[in-house]
């Protein structure tokens, strides 16, 4: 059974870091339905267990899933490299944009899996997303969300996504407070008036 991203009309994109094994891909053909269950098992993703492949490949195809991904060194030649494959890398990191395309993303399931951290590779996921999220690249689009729980990670996608504080959400199930947090992308938030 073959998925369409609904985002088909915004193309694939890829970044790369100068001298580096890592790089970033909007291309649904790179994701790695065992590498991110695998990733969803693991401890550090509190907030998420693993799915059935199908329900998980809906899940990643329904959406516009940046991957974090290593080149591996199994790549037989330079054409291999530039032209990343599912055979040449390892996808050690996700996030996840819940769009219609044009106004509207929640931002879900972002990790680097923890022996990859210290690399700056969240902080570039993050960057990607909103280059990708921005009133340049979007012309239409009205909000961009997430919920996230501790102070550091909200500093954080206020920093870089200017993401600002709307709610909380009581979760006794996993002992932790969410935090509703929202931008609006170009929107003039020195006036009042806009209702959107």
């Amino acid at each position: 059974m073959s998925f369409t991203p609904p985002m088909a009309s915004i193309a694939p994109r890829t970044w790369n870091r100068d001298n580096s094994d890592f790089f970033i891909s909007t291309d649904p053909s790179l994701l790695s339905i065992e590498a991110v269950n695998a990733a969803y098992a693991r401890d550090f993703l509190y907030w998420v267990k693993p799915f059935e492949e199908d329900v998980l490949r809906q899940m990643l195809h329904g959406s516009m899933s940046f991957g974090v991904y290593k080149r591996i060194s199994s790549a037989q030649s330079q054409d291999e490299l530039n032209a990343p494959s599912a055979d040449n890398t390892e996808q050690i990191g996700l996030a996840r944009m819940v769009t219609d395309g044009v106004t509207f993303g929640y931002l879900t399931d972002v990790y680097v899996l923890p022996e990859y951290q210290g690399h700056g590779l969240g902080r570039w996921l993050v960057e990607c997303v909103s280059e990708v999220f921005s009133k340049q690249n979007m012309p239409h689009i009205r909000r961009n969300m997430l919920l996230t729980t501790n102070d550091e990670m909200q500093q954080f996608y206020a920093k870089i996504l200017d993401m600002k504080l709307v709610g909380h959400e009581e979760r006794k199930d996993i002992g932790a407070d969410l935090v509703f947090m929202c931008a609006r992308p170009g929107a003039d938030t020195t006036t009042s008036n806009n209702s959107e």
